[in-house]
């Protein structure tokens, strides 16, 4: 007689799908709120566009895609370090608005749903280790593209803002230059960035490149880090900082002296942007010790 074993799905997987779809409604809630509130219509981006991820990376952890359980977990990372961002309230030099405070315990709720549902996702469970669809690459593959060249071109136009504001002699160019950086910045870089950094991630981890089985890749994985990380560390305040002296009447000397060479730093970024798009195509080194070791993902 024989028995037919029957595969179920992980408890573990369910759970992290549930808890991340969770977070993802709950965005999509706060969003709805803040409109009702009278938010401007743009700050329907960031939380369509963080739900709209988390809904992805759900469906791939819920089908048992050890990319996609990755790629959530790796998301915390980033919502954690924007996290100021989302539970701020006090409105703005461009923003006017000021964000209720429920919104602030409903973005609080969806990024505590979305740690449990990471956490649950890396606990050990059986894993499709296959490739990503071709569909989903032919769709990956130039979306990447698209928004690593917008996202490269951004942060050098930022470098350059910065660095005129910080070294020009008139006073209304300064305010011009800073106010276009917190536009860039509140705007597009975000957006552009995550979808550049995810797309990436997931077709690294998806297809038989892998993330740490070439070294070019895996340098690449650093820089691109570094990049997503220094200008919330290093120079992200610079206009906002910049524009409210100015507009609490210091004098242009002051307030470039008061800046210092922080806005400088800004010119870092597409120096590493370049990197990444040279190691992109050059594909230098060959394997790594991973990836002499572990084969490849099967089709």
């Amino acid at each position: 007689m024989v028995i037919n074993e029957v595969r179920r799905r992980p408890v573990t997987l369910t759970a992290a799908a549930a808890c991340t779809t969770a977070a993802a409604a709950l965005l999509l809630t706060g969003m709805l709120i803040e409109q009702a509130a009278g938010a401007p219509l743009r700050h329907v981006g960031w939380p369509a566009f963080w739900a709209l991820l988390l809904g992805f990376f759900a469906a791939m952890t819920f089908q048992g895609r050890l990319w996609g359980r990755v790629t959530l977990a790796a998301l915390v990372g980033l919502v954690l370090l924007q996290l100021p961002v989302l539970v701020h309230r006090s409105p703005g030099l461009i923003e006017p608005f000021e964000r209720p405070a429920v919104v602030v315990d409903v973005m609080l709720t969806a990024v505590a749903l979305h740690v449990i549902g990471a956490v649950l996702a890396l606990l050990p469970a059986p894993v499709t280790r296959g490739q990503i669809s071709l569909r989903l690459r032919g769709i990956l593959l130039p979306l990447h593209t698209v928004t690593t060249v917008a996202w490269i071109g951004m942060i050098t136009v930022q470098g350059v803002l910065g660095v005129t504001a910080a070294t020009t002699a008139s006073r209304p160019i300064a305010e011009s230059m800073f106010t276009a950086m917190l536009v860039i910045d509140g705007v597009f870089l975000g957006p552009m960035a995550f979808l550049a950094f995810f797309s990436g991630l997931a077709l690294a981890l998806g297809t038989r490149w892998g993330l740490f089985r070439r070294w070019w890749l895996a340098v690449k994985f650093g820089v691109v880090l570094v990049l997503m990380m220094l200008p919330v560390i290093a120079w992200q305040d610079v206009p906002e900082h910049g524009s409210q002296l100015l507009a609490d009447g210091a004098s242009l000397g002051s307030v470039q002296a008061a800046l210092g060479a922080v806005p400088h730093l800004s010119l870092i970024s597409p120096a590493l942007a370049v990197a990444v798009a040279v190691l992109s195509v050059r594909k230098p080194w060959g394997l790594t010790p991973h990836g002499r070791s572990h084969p490849p993902l099967s089709p």
